[in-house]
């Protein structure tokens, strides 16, 4: 009993020592605005946690001076994302988005499964990835690349929230501007099986820590900087994978001390005999 005891414990230590550290709240650097749209939109290069990223933009209403240094909470998206420490996770009720002659997309962004903040921020990836960015980031603004920030910037609008901050003039709600390609497009990618983990494990949200639920807003978190969307080039180990790699660990640790417990007690058989 007292070595099965024993092993219990290790496992136990072993399960801790090996569970993935929770990395929030971190460092965000942002350097240099070398991806400048209208509306002062894009994106901008910097540093997470001390890493090098590029960074883009999907919140309209709020500034991010180049260079500024932030404390910054990190979601991984994917598809069972916890969205609590984003801007928008807590949105409900978004700004009605009219697609005039396309009922099926239309009515999945307003009241079908593209009201969610999850189906929201992984459209916003998607359209992040759509980006034409060339070889020296510093692109001339034209306008594919402006209309994909407004596409963002209409899927990211909770209701009566635009309204507050007309300093960006891009915005056009109604979605009967530039952007409706685009929405129709990151809709047709979402109903068609694009959100993936594969996919979405490319992208991370980085939000302000300080930010605090506005009701009056659409229940947008407010205050605090530009929120922003990380590609990742090579995505980092994903938590449950870093699980299993670690029992997998403490499965092999146990079979060697079983091993070397067994051959201990067969010796000490041999050499003393049958204790009664």
């Amino acid at each position: 009993m007292k070595t099965n005891l024993i092993i219990i414990g290790e496992i136990f230590a072993l399960c801790v020592l090996t569970l993935p550290v929770d990395a929030n709240p971190v460092t965000f650097q942002a350097i240099t605005y070398n991806f400048q749209l209208d509306g002062n939109g894009g994106g901008e290069a910097g540093t997470l946690n001390g890493v090098s990223v590029e960074s883009f933009c999907d919140d309209f209403a709020n500034d991010l001076r180049v260079p500024s240094s932030h404390t910054a909470n990190v979601t991984q998206l994917s598809t069972t994302a916890d969205l609590d420490e984003t801007r928008f996770g807590e949105v409900t009720s978004w700004t009605t988005i009219t697609l005039t002659g396309n009922t099926t997309d239309q009515t999945f962004l307003n009241t079908g499964a593209g009201s969610t903040a999850e189906a929201r921020y992984a459209m916003v990836a998607w359209l992040v990835s759509q980006y034409n960015i060339p070889q020296n980031a510093n692109p001339t603004v034209n306008a594919a690349n402006n209309q994909i920030q407004e596409a963002i910037w209409t899927l990211m609008d909770p209701r009566a929230y635009a309204s507050l901050y007309w300093q960006h003039p891009l915005i056009d709600p109604s979605g009967l501007g530039q952007p409706t390609a685009d929405l129709e497009a990151a809709a047709n990618w979402y109903l068609g099986g694009g959100a993936t983990n594969s996919f979405l494990s490319h992208f991370e949200v980085v939000s302000d820590v300080n930010m605090a639920a506005n009701p009056y807003h659409g229940n947008v978190d407010s205050g605090g900087f530009q929120e922003q969307i990380v590609y990742l080039p090579t995505p980092e180990p994903r938590a449950g994978s870093m699980i299993l790699f670690a029992l997998f660990g403490v499965g092999a640790f146990l079979k060697a001390r079983a091993m070397r417990v067994a051959i201990a007690g067969a010796r000490a058989t041999t050499s003393a005999g049958t204790l009664r």
